[in-house]
């Protein structure tokens, strides 16, 4: 689900309507190329709006699908060309038509539908914690394909059932009660999905059992259900099951006891496929679960002949479905693929029979194992090269800790040869900020890398205008200014190893000495970190520098800050001025002149990269109360979540990915928006 408001279904809405936009946007082309080459119909201002929005469209398409990269390209040079006017006009439209067209091929081929609910839907993929929980604890199968788990149509967005639910369902829609009867049927740790459909059916008599979870029909430990009689059950759902249960061969032969003779009984557990052997011990910890069976409870990992063989021992026949016993067509319109394959057992009833071509069948298997040992033997060999790289990076930060030992040790024998920038605790930089009224331009490693011509994040591209800007207020003097730097540049005694090797990898004797050039020994500066929240107490403290002030918040768009979560609660009233998201020097002019529209006893909170230190400082200048906010709303969610990472809703720029932010829909948040540059 996306954050702060917008649920999957509502997405799926969303993502729908743009789908069903692309025929209209592609004939509304197709008229006007028809009016400019053979009518000569003279374009208007309004032909280039109506472009523009459908860019937006294009861009909305990209934000919400994997659109291939050729066409994310071609459809950013077309807003680019759009934007600034410069493209001949029909090359522009027939480039036009050609990205709309893509996109409606790729985004027609993931709209799909559900089975169990009936929507049109666009599938969600597999929560992706999965595969980074798999691969950090060196599961060897982390990128293996398993059998209906599908990695990119895994969860209906509209009734949130997954492809083995869904595929059961199918199913299950085969199965009637004959001459008005009803079927009995019984779901071992239930699915909501099968729970939902089975209520649904007027001649099913649905039940539910697990050993803890409670409001199911009675509970049961599936190694010994004594309290079920022989052939009880027409239908029995035990779907991933068997991998949690210690003794699955008693299991397996409850299952076959309480079936009815011409039962079915559908069984499901993790597989992977070309894996034949299975692996289990009981009592591992979660890490090893998840190193040996790939999910923190689970104790056993099946292989398909040796899964097939257990059930086979408990008496059972197994027929296994795939897309010859569904059908290509239902496969493709619900969004199956060739690894959709569940297991029936049944003890009189053959559904299939077995296929004649046993050699065919064992040389695919083989090849099927081959690739999976390949599979896994590159897992470890990624594995090995991640442990390289990081014994290289502690090697790094071995010798740029030698490098810094003199400032870090602090001993009073260097200090004739050493100095260090004077730098205010947090505390006393907030208590400034708010006794005082003071302005602040926090000054990190992206400003310094801009003033010495370094490239250093993707958000600010170097600019010479803004070095020129960021070096005037460095060496302001102005009283009602205070300058803040990292202090980082001595002791690590108080930071975390993390931080500290952080701090160690980047201020290298070069860069030290960049900054020292800019620096001066006898001044005393401000603290950056009042942009951090590492404790509940510096949250209590850096809350009252908003504390029932009216505020402005000047913010990249997809910055966000204070939404879905309460940082922000005690200011008095909220309004904010959207920014791009990166480069944003590009729009100073007009943002500078927005920000002074405002009356002059607002606070401004600004998060606008190395930006805000010279919009801090021009609107000090001017009689406002500006303070360079910076990192405060993402480091509380983190303080919130009890681990860095990257905020989905949030553009993120200190972690991998981060500025992939999904859509939010939030009235309040659209409600404070006064102005917006993005």
């Amino acid at each position: 689900m996306v954050e702060t408001g917008v649920s999957r279904q509502e997405l799926n809405q969303v993502r729908m309507e743009l789908y069903r936009q692309l025929p209209s946007l592609k004939q509304w082309v197709c008229v006007l190329y028809q009016e400019l080459t053979e009518k000569g119909v003279p374009w208007e201002d309004g032909t280039w709006i109506e472009l523009a929005n459908i860019t937006e469209v294009l861009r909305g398409g990209i934000s919400m699908f994997a659109i291939p990269e050729q066409t994310r390209a071609e459809a950013g040079r077309i807003r680019d060309a759009v934007e600034h006017k410069t493209a001949e006009r029909e090359n522009l439209l027939c480039s036009l038509f050609g990205v709309l067209d893509e996109m409606e091929t790729f985004i027609g081929n993931e709209a799909k539908r559900c089975n169990a609910c009936g929507a049109e839907v666009f599938f969600l993929p597999m929560p992706e914690g999965y595969q980074i929980m798999r691969k950090r604890h060196g599961f060897p199968y982390w990128n293996a394909d398993f059998q209906l788990e599908s990695r990119e149509r895994y969860g209906c967005p509209v009734c949130g059932a997954y492809d083995r639910d869904r595929l059961m369902i199918a199913f299950l829609e085969e199965v009637k009660a004959e001459g008005g009867e009803k079927l009995r049927m019984l779901q071992i740790a239930p699915s909501p999905a099968i729970e939902r459909y089975a209520l649904s059916r007027e001649d099913i008599c649905y039940e539910s059992t697990d050993l803890m979870m409670s409001g199911v029909t009675f509970q049961a430990d599936l190694q010994h259900m004594d309290m079920v009689e022989d052939e009880t059950y027409d239908i029995i759902v035990c779907s991933h099951v068997l991998e949690h249960v210690r003794n699955d061969a008693l299991a397996m032969k409850e299952l076959h006891r309480i079936l009815k003779p011409d039962g079915v009984c559908l069984v499901l557990v993790p597989l992977i496929v070309g894996k034949a052997d299975t692996e289990e011990e009981w009592g591992c910890s979660e890490e090893e679960n998840w190193r040996r069976f790939g999910q923190y409870d689970h104790s056993r990992l099946y292989g398909k002949k040796d899964f097939i063989r257990r059930l086979q021992n408990a008496g059972f026949y197994i027929n296994e479905l795939d897309k010859q016993w569904f059908g290509e067509e239902f496969y493709q319109e619900y969004g199956f693929d060739d690894l959709s394959i569940m297991y029936v057992a049944t003890k009189d009833i053959k559904l299939v029979e077995p296929n004649e071509d046993d050699t065919h069948i064992q040389i695919q298997e083989l090849q099927a194992e081959n690739r999976l040992l390949r599979g896994a033997l590159s897992g470890m060999n990624d594995r090995l090269a991640e442990l390289e790289r990081a014994s290289r990076t502690n090697f790094s930060i071995l010798f740029h800790a030698k490098d810094n030992i003199g400032w870090e040790i602090n001993d009073r024998r260097f200090l004739d040869k050493l100095w260090y920038p004077q730098i205010m605790s947090i505390e006393d930089t907030i208590e400034d900020i708010v006794t005082n009224r003071k302005s602040i331009a926090r000054f990190g490693d992206g400003e310094f890398g801009i003033m010495c011509g370094v490239q250093r994040w993707r958000f600010q591209k170097k600019d010479e205008v803004l070095a020129n800007r960021l070096k005037e207020v460095l060496h302001s003097k102005r009283e009602d200014v205070l300058v803040g730097l990292i202090d980082f540049y001595g002791d690590f005694g108080s930071w975390t190893d993390s931080a500290a090797n952080g701090a160690r990898l980047y201020l290298t004797p070069e860069v030290r000495k960049q900054h020292y050039a800019l620096l001066e020994r006898d001044r005393l500066y401000a603290n950056t970190s009042i942009s951090r929240n590492e404790s509940w107490e510096q949250v209590r403290n850096q809350k009252r520098i908003w504390d029932g002030r009216d505020c402005v918040f000047i913010e990249g768009y997809q910055t966000r800050m204070g939404v879905g979560n309460d940082l922000f609660d005690n200011a008095r009233s909220i309004v904010r001025i959207l920014c791009p998201a990166e480069s944003a020097f590009d729009r100073y002019e007009e943002i500078y002149s927005e920000a002074l529209r405002q009356p002059e006893d607002r606070l401004f909170l600004i998060a606008l990269g190395p930006t805000a230190s010279v919009l801090a400082y021009d609107l000090a200048v001017q009689g406002y109360q500006a303070v360079d906010i910076g990192h405060a709303d993402i480091s509380y969610e983190w303080l919130l979540r009890g681990e860095r990472g990257r905020i989905p809703n949030k553009y993120t720029n200190e972690e991998p990915g981060g500025y992939i932010v999904d859509d939010i829909c939030d009235a309040e948040y659209e409600a404070q928006i006064i102005a917006d540059f993005h």
